[in-house]
């Protein structure tokens, strides 16, 4: 469905997001010579597809930066248990900025935060100005910062995830996944969340008594919750595991006030390079998006 928007929305995009899903996409794409491209050409294929449906003059494209984040500060093991970036992958990356710079679309990584971060920053700076913003993700995370005027396009299914979407899929509204995150941990980032706690039960409590710290801080009235099974065994699994809630809350909400030299206005799509773009796309082989590129504009190659 085609979300009726306000013109000229801004457009997040979760770079980091796109990048690996590309990378699993066209895992065996490559150069004649051997080069691995699929990462570059499946990156900027879902690019277009995207921006053939939602465009704007206001468009960022976001990557994480490599390297640890303050997260790691709050708990070592952050993240510990994923690999490391694929070698045919690394040596994708700045052939990708160099044709996202091409098109004249503005790209940002921060060092010491995630691209979950700057996204964050920049959709509520946004939201407060009137923008109506897009993002662009498959990060089950970024649900937290949806709202009447942040929506999230799932870069899988094309789902436009509203508030009302969020609260069916997750059992809680946006401004409680946070605090579900902290309550039932995060196993793809090694969040621990309270051990013992599942889904069900952080739901319940969350309806009944508001957000994470408010549970806290009615621990006592747990006993008389009717939905709840073992209300006893809840109320020590929380007194045992505190510090454990509230540090995974650290770790699972995304920041919204990273100290960035731009702001949203200043994400102004830039010409088109058009000249630059086709020796990059003949460099790597690109044949299929050379063509469409003489016909078309950059956001027309699909």
């Amino acid at each position: 469905m085609m979300l009726s928007i306000k013109n000229n929305p801004l457009i997040l995009i979760d770079g980091s997001d796109y990048l690996y899903r590309a990378y699993h996409i066209f895992p065996f794409l490559c150069k004649s010579t051997g080069e691995p491209t699929g990462a570059i050409y499946g990156f900027i294929n879902m690019l277009n597809s995207l921006l053939n449906k939602y465009y704007s003059n206001h468009i960022a494209i976001i990557f994480d930066f490599q390297g640890k984040n303050f997260r790691n500060k709050i708990f070592k093991h952050y993240k510990c248990h994923r690999s490391p970036m694929p070698n045919d992958l690394i040596i994708q990356i700045k052939p990708l900025y160099k044709i996202i710079s091409a098109m004249g679309i503005p790209l940002i990584s921060i060092r010491g935060v995630e691209a979950d971060d700057v996204i964050g920053t920049l959709a509520f700076e946004a939201e407060q100005k009137g923008y109506c913003v897009l993002i662009s993700t498959n990060d089950k995370d970024i649900a937290q910062l949806v709202t009447s005027s942040i929506y999230i396009i799932n870069s899988t299914n094309k789902q436009i995830i509203t508030s009302d979407v969020v609260k069916q899929k997750y059992g809680v509204k946006p401004s409680l996944i946070v605090d579900m995150l902290a309550i039932i941990g995060d196993k793809s980032d090694n969040i621990p969340g309270i051990f013992g706690i599942g889904k069900k039960t952080a739901i319940i409590l969350l309806e009944a008594l508001g957000s994470l710290h408010n549970i806290y801080n009615n621990l006592d009235t747990i006993i008389y919750l009717k939905k709840l099974r073992n209300p006893k065994y809840v109320i020590e699994h929380f007194k045992k595991y505190r510090t454990d809630a509230f540090m995974s809350y650290n770790l699972a909400k995304i920041k919204t006030d990273v100290k960035l030299k731009l702001n949203c206005d200043n994400l102004i799509v830039n010409s088109l390079n058009i000249n630059k773009l086709q020796k990059l796309f003949n460099k790597y082989e690109f044949k299929s998006l050379s063509i469409k590129l003489k016909h078309n504009s950059i956001v027309k190659l699909q």
